[in-house]
């Protein structure tokens, strides 16, 4: 960078009051002009951005679109928290500065922040498969991001008609005006299954095989895909990857093909969860037939699903006898464990948890033990509010929180998906 150059920036920080430009300038002065290259595209700089504002309000506020200029940066600039965020294209580098710092700090390679961010490049076709007595609907904080700021394509919404045999794509019937959906290929899609309380967890299994063949033929080149279950859409994903999953209109199982890069559960009951077991007893409270009617989330504590949940139930002694029905060795497993709710592990036991799952049935290397497999857990304390979480109350035991339903749409669940998508 020449003299005149550090003069016009200068010049401009003085215009815009941006101290950081003056900053910016003088480090740049330092840096070999043979290394300049900017291997960033402008969009994948502006998702970066996008993905600070969203998950890190704290320190940028109020969100922005605009991107500013000054040569080798471009910035960000957010007059709340009078904080900056730029990219040098003399290093690929991110730099930051705060109301306290006294010049722009290096926080790393840009390519480490894009993958973190879900920014970079998108290895593989994601599916999101919701949980028990849910849909599609339950990501649409994530499907609103993903398209409007990380830039993605939104496939549509894959579920297996019964009456056709085949996997129908479709968009949401009543649209937000910014959400665009192909219907056909794209980057992530969000699944329905055809009943999720009333279909066993090899016959959920068994359609979401057929959907992940579905969005392959849809996305020509690609082989493998990642899946993202929530609660009971991740023992549906377990199903299939441990070759137990049943064809919907068949009695064959279905061998798994292979075709999962990587599976993230949130906040998975692997080993079942207590509240499935007493779902359906009695409370004796007028108004209230049973311990899931507090809930008020649509349960039928009879259902199939419920009867699955249960923490001695066959259906999960055998998904989790993983010696004779072992998890592919060439996935990666990930499980995201929401923790901050004192959580229901019998009549007279908490665990720390969801309120519905134990932090003990969310983490699958509970399970898998010392297997030989890539695998990892990250706990997450979710925030309880009041639009999608609940407050109730127990004869005996006394206020109870719950924020599995909460999950989905929680900031600091979908940084971590975001962050392990590589």
């Amino acid at each position: 960078m020449n003299d005149q150059q550090c003069t016009s920036s200068s010049f401009l920080a003085h215009v815009l009051g941006a101290v950081i430009l003056i900053g910016f300038c003088n480090i740049a002065v330092a840096i070999d002009s043979s290394v300049k290259a900017n291997t960033a595209t402008m969009p994948n700089i502006e998702c970066l951005f996008n993905w600070a504002q969203t998950f890190h309000s704290d320190l940028f506020s109020p969100a922005v679109q605009e991107v500013q200029f000054s040569d080798p940066y471009t910035y960000r600039y957010y007059p709340t928290t009078n904080s900056y965020v730029g990219v040098s294209s003399a290093d690929n580098h991110v730099y930051y500065q705060g109301p306290t710092d006294l010049s722009p700090r290096d926080l790393g390679d840009l390519s480490i922040f894009l993958q973190e961010s879900g920014c970079g490049a998108i290895p593989y076709p994601i599916i999101f498969i919701h949980g028990l007595a849910s849909s599609a609907e339950t990501w649409a904080a994530y499907i609103d991001y993903l398209i409007n700021n990380a830039k993605w394509t939104f496939g549509g919404i894959p579920s297996y008609n019964h009456g056709t045999k085949m996997v129908d794509i479709s968009c949401p019937t009543n649209p937000n005006p910014v959400i665009k959906c192909t219907g056909n290929a794209g980057n992530f899609y969000t699944l329905n299954f055809s009943d999720n309380q009333n279909l066993s967890l090899d016959r959920q299994g068994g359609e979401l095989a057929a959907i992940i063949k579905a969005v392959l033929d849809k996305n020509p080149g690609t082989t493998k895909v990642l899946l993202i279950g929530h609660s009971l859409g991740g023992l549906a994903a377990r199903a299939y990857l441990q070759g137990l999953a049943q064809a919907p209109d068949a009695a064959a199982l279905i061998a798994y093909q292979g075709d999962v890069a990587k599976f993230i559960s949130i906040a998975t009951p692997h080993q079942g969860s207590f509240w499935a077991q007493v779902c359906h007893d009695d409370l004796g409270i007028p108004g209230e037939n049973s311990i899931c009617d507090l809930f008020n989330l649509s349960i039928d504590p009879h259902s199939t699903a419920m009867q699955e949940l249960q923490t001695d139930s066959s259906a999960l002694k055998i998904l989790n006898d993983l010696a004779t029905h072992p998890l592919p060795s060439d996935s990666i497993y990930v499980s995201i464990i929401g923790t901050g709710q004192p959580t229901l592990s019998s009549l007279v036991n908490f665990q720390d948890g969801d309120g519905i799952v134990s932090n003990t049935s969310q983490n699958l290397m509970e399970v898998t033990g010392n297997l030989p497999l890539q695998q990892k857990s990250i706990k997450v304390d979710i925030l309880f509010r009041e639009e999608c979480g609940n407050e109730i109350k127990i004869p005996v035991v006394g206020s109870l929180r719950q924020t599995h339903t909460c999950e989905t749409t929680d900031m600091g669940v979908g940084a971590e998906v975001l962050k392990n998508l590589h």
